[in-house]
Order: structure tokens, then C-alpha cells, then sequence
């Protein structure tokens, strides 16, 4: 807990707690570049200047370099568990949240959002088919209440805390010039990973 308290923002919360089901390995784990996928992530964000988290199902859980562990407290109850242990077990105000099977996240993206939450509670990026990029937004302290109350009446979704605080929804047309279908995209399954790795030669 005191190594956690120590992180200053901006703080880069990576979720790698999922079952990696349709995938039927962990994604975490995945090789992408040369080394797992978690780590591509840690080294990426470390190197932009943030401090980074791994949220996992359990400590020691991934051989991972240079990110504190922020370990769930609510076990199989997915990201929700990410927003709620950043801000329970560390003194940051704000963080990024990004899915560890997202290979080409960008620090920069981040950074950009903060410029547009303005004095919102959240801010997520929603695209034009209305999706809303839950795993690659920015959340501030003000929604830690809201998730813990979600986990701890069983809910798990991390729209009902966006229904419950100011949001910033920042559109594509928003963000010209940003390759958004490559950034956000997440390898779910091992066809994604495939495709993935093909387009990458």
C-alpha cells in the first residue's frame, strides 16, 4: 500500500484482471514487439511520463516491469474493479484507464483528452456508430464513490457510473487527423491477434 500511495498523476491504470476467454490465453501476455502486451503498454506510458498500474485479478499475477500491482476487490467484476483500487489505494486525482489488449494505445490521445475534460468527472472518447470507448478515457476521483457503489450492489458496468457523473464526450469529429480504428482497437479473440500481427509485417 505505501509503494501505491506514493504514485503522483498522471496515472496510467492498465486492466489485465479479465479470463482473456474468447482469446483462450491471457491477453496480458500476448507478444506484440517483442515482449508481452502489458509491458508494451508500461514501457509506452513510463516513457511519456506516466506513472503506470497494472489491475489484476491477484499480485504476482504478470511478470511485468515498472507498474505498481492494484489488485481487485471485487474479483470477476472486471474494469469497475481498475477505477475503484486507483483511487482507494493511491493519491491520485485523475486517471487513465486503458485495456491491456489495446496494443496501440496512445499516450498522446490521453493527454489530449485531459485537454477536453474541462471540469467534467470523465471523459471518454464516443464514436460515430455511438460507441462509447469506455476503456480508453480519462476519470477523476469524483466517480470513485459511483464505482464502488456499483460493485458493491452487483453491478459492473462502467456506463452506470458515466449515467451517474459529468461526462465529456469527445467525438471523432472532435479528433481529425487521429487514427481512432487503429488506437482503439483491442485484440479479443485470436483472429484479432492474427489480422493483427498481418497488418503489422
Amino acid at each position: 500500500m505505501d509503494e501505491e500511495k506514493k504514485i503522483k498523476t498522471p496515472l496510467a491504470v492498465i486492466i489485465a484482471g479479465g479470463k482473456s476467454s474468447r482469446m483462450g490465453r491471457d491477453k496480458a501476455l500476448l507478444p506484440v514487439g517483442g515482449k508481452p502486451m502489458a509491458q508494451l503498454l508500461v514501457d509506452r506510458f513510463r516513457a511519456d511520463g506516466f506513472a503506470v498500474a497494472l489491475s489484476v485479478a491477484r499480485k504476482g499475477q504478470f511478470p511485468i516491469e515498472g507498474a505498481a500491482e492494484l489488485t481487485d476487490a471485487f474479483p470477476g467484476m472486471g474494469p469497475l474493479n481498475g477505477i475503484v483500487a486507483a483511487f482507494s489505494e493511491t493519491d491520485a486525482q485523475q486517471i487513465l484507464l486503458v485495456a491491456a489488449d489495446m496494443p496501440k494505445a496512445a499516450p498522446a490521445l490521453a493527454r489530449r483528452l485531459e485537454e477536453l475534460r474541462g471540469d467534467c468527472d470523465a471523459c471518454v472518447v464516443r464514436r460515430e456508430d455511438g460507441t462509447v470507448e469506455t476503456l480508453f478515457g480519462i476519470y477523476t476521483r469524483a466517480c470513485h464513490a459511483e464505482a464502488l457503489r456499483c460493485l458493491e450492489s452487483g453491478r459492473r458496468s462502467i456506463r452506470a457510473v458515466l449515467d451517474s457523473v459529468r461526462v465529456r464526450y469527445v467525438t471523432e469529429s472532435e479528433l481529425p487527423g487521429w487514427p481512432l480504428a487503429d488506437i482503439l482497437s483491442n485484440l479479443n479473440t485470436p483472429e484479432d491477434y492474427a489480422r493483427f500481427h498481418a497488418q503489422e509485417q
